[in-house]
């Protein structure tokens, strides 16, 4: 009989759906509770002095969450009801503290095994601190978070790569990079931008601003912006992965957990350039592969081209596969994930 996941996290422009995807794929039935929530509304006035009210003096962000969900509850009893009394054998919640408590209470309620997985550094988002009696365990991708937080019994591991398979693509000289202005990272960004185009190496930057600060900054040679109606699809996202010559990385300033560009690099066996220094400490670093820049300069990209990519052994990539990621998370043994 197939095991069932309740799904709970972010709509991302389709990252959910992935998620459940590979769920599925590797055999579990899966009741998705991710919505998109950025048309929500207040129902009436009141409810806005309401919210303002609890935000300003109870500093109470869960009623405002409360009203986002508002419209999905009956959707989510419904869904939840579906179990027909028993349990879902799990809940995989991420970034849980987008969803009002009451949500993840009921989530709680109705799993065996509840978890949490936080793939923001805990200092950008430490609500989700509030969150950790509903789950059995908190597993967070900033290593340095554990350190951070000894009372919480936190677990690190990392983010992870997808393992459906996929078809190839046409490869171009381009280096790609998918990301949001970050006013923090805006100058390292920009010197990079500078160097590759004073080195004439052509880039495929998609940046989402919802104004023009980044294009009055990073102008418009080599980069796309992006806002809500033009934001790139996760297929559209892997399809320009596969593609270019390197992906690009710019590490925020606030953690150190590796992004997922890093594993999608790892997984397309493309060459990867990062500002992240703690990606030496892995067991898939190897130089002719990663490029970690910490200068003002790109002139060892040439040497660093010029170099083949070697493959990462098998048992290693596999690790950081979907499925050792899921399995980890959800308790489950991982021979099982490598004896099925």
């Amino acid at each position: 009989m197939k095991k069932t996941v309740i799904l709970a996290m972010p709509h991302i422009y389709g990252f959910d759906q992935q998620i459940e995807n590979n769920l599925r794929f590797h055999g579990f039935d899966v009741i998705n509770l991710c919505y998109d929530d950025r048309d929500s509304r207040y129902p009436h006035f009141g409810c806005r002095l309401l919210s303002t009210y609890h935000k300003i003096v109870t500093k109470d962000k869960n009623y405002k969450k409360t009203l986002k969900y508002l419209p999905f509850q009956p959707d989510i009893r419904a869904k939840l009801a579906s179990l027909g009394g028993r349990k879902a054998d799990y809940a995989l919640c991420i970034h849980s503290d987008i969803y009002p408590k009451e949500i993840i209470a009921q989530i709680r309620e109705h799993s065996e095994v509840c978890v949490n997985y936080q793939w923001d550094g805990i200092g950008r988002f430490p609500e989700i601190l509030q969150y950790l009696p509903y789950f059995d365990q908190c597993w967070v991708f900033d290593p340095e978070d554990v350190k951070r937080y000894p009372e919480c019994r936190l677990k690190a591991t990392t983010n992870f790569f997808f393992d459906l398979p996929v078809e190839s693509s046409l490869p171009n000289d381009a280096l790609y990079f998918l990301g949001g202005y970050e006013s923090r990272r805006e100058e390292r960004t920009k010197l990079f931008i500078e160097e590759a185009r004073r080195l004439c190496i052509p880039m495929d930057f998609h940046i989402y601003c919802k104004d023009d600060r980044a294009r009055r900054v990073f102008g418009i040679d080599g980069i796309t912006y992006l806002d809500r109606s033009t934001a790139l699809s996760y297929e559209e996202n892997m399809e320009k992965a596969k593609s270019a010559k390197a992906i690009v990385d710019f590490a925020q300033f606030d953690h150190y957990g590796l992004s997922f560009r890093v594993f999608d690099a790892l997984r397309f066996e493309k060459k990867l350039i990062t500002t992240n220094q703690t990606v030496a400490d892995t067991d898939f670093y190897d130089p002719d592969n990663i490029f970690i820049w910490t200068s003002n300069t790109l002139d060892d990209l040439k040497d660093f081209f010029r170099r083949p990519y070697r493959p990462v052994p098998s048992e290693i990539k596999q690790q950081y596969s979907f499925k050792h990621w899921a399995y980890r998370l959800l308790g489950i043994p991982l021979q099982t994930a490598e004896t099925e």
